[in-house]
């Protein structure tokens, strides 16, 4: 082969390959534009007031959107509401341009209250969690955020009218501001806390308490509000199947995805997403444990994630 005919053959090879990295990068991107990574998988090493000193908190919580377009090509963040250091005009303002500097935007803020929730029997402490919670969304349309997320407490059949009641308010707060309120299912389902009974010698079996999940559908569902799935947060992977179904079509365009292969396939409850039209974000919540390094906990369901996206 002549010299010019090598350099010619190997320039349209190369432009092939670089068209091929091209069209793989956008796909790529498209991937990462439905997946968001969680503030709380850095909670170890976030810097904070309380602890100036600690060598391991070296992320300050302004340069998190920085680190994860960097580090990942990600620029969805979801926050934890604790997580910012001040709920001043300027400091979420600065939040937020911070972001838009580099295309990157809060899509959740995580609100945690404790005590103070839509199911405490207290109706002082149900209502706290409205006034809180109307607060979080006027600070949410602050931060360019579309959607925030309560915690529910412990709901029972006992308490559901009072916890759908607080839910709806704080729903449509929400829909005042253009801001949509959800609930994710937490706990394991089936029986919710205590022992049950042994049944006397002859009796009838009792039926078996629901799944955790169907209670919070029928809240979510009462209140007007929104389902944000959580793909770790149910038992065994049936509970799962079961519970995608019934929570993904109240979605409010987010779910939560973690890694427990001793419970269930994640690629399968991804596939199943599919499957359900779902067309949202999938935001990365990595359990990190003591001494590990947060990145790689990331890394590990990120990997799954685009793979199966």
């Amino acid at each position: 082969m002549k010299r010019r005919e090598f350099l010619m053959g190997a320039a349209a090879a190369a432009g092939l390959a670089g068209t091929r990295r091209g069209w793989a990068q956008v796909r790529d991107q498209a991937k990462l534009r439905r997946v968001a990574i969680m503030s709380l998988c850095f909670n170890s090493i976030l810097k904070n007031p309380t602890q100036p000193d600690n060598p391991a908190r070296t992320l300050d919580i302004m340069d998190l959107g920085q680190m994860l377009a960097d580090r990942y090509g990600v620029h969805n963040v979801e926050m934890q509401h604790a997580h910012f250091p001040s709920t001043e005009p300027a400091y979420l303002k600065d939040f937020r341009d911070r972001l838009a500097k580099i295309n990157s935007q809060v899509t959740n803020i995580n609100l945690e209250f404790g005590p103070q929730n839509i199911s405490a029997a207290d109706p002082a402490l149900r209502q706290q969690a409205l006034d809180r919670t109307r607060e979080w969304i006027d600070y949410a349309v602050a931060v360019g955020c579309p959607r925030i997320m309560v915690n529910q407490g412990a709901p029972t059949q006992e308490n559901k009218d009072a916890a759908i009641a607080t839910l709806k308010a704080m729903g449509d707060y929400g829909k005042s501001k253009n801001i949509m309120v959800a609930m994710e299912n937490r706990g394991g389902g089936g029986a919710r806390g205590g022992t049950a009974p042994v049944p006397l010698p002859g009796a009838p079996a009792a039926s078996p308490s629901p799944a955790a999940w169907v209670l919070l559908v029928e809240i979510i569902k009462g209140s007007g509000t929104y389902a944000n799935c959580d793909l770790g947060n149910f038992p065994d992977q049936e509970t799962q199947h079961a519970g995608m179904r019934g929570m993904f079509p109240l979605t409010d365009g987010n779910c939560h995805v973690k890694l427990n292969p001793a419970r269930y396939d994640l690629a399968a409850a991804l596939a199943l997403t599919k499957e359900l039209a779902y067309k949202g974000l999938y935001s990365i919540e990595a359990n990190v444990a003591s001494g590990t390094d947060p990145h790689e906990s990331v890394q590990r369901i990120y990997d799954v994630l685009l793979a199966s996206l």
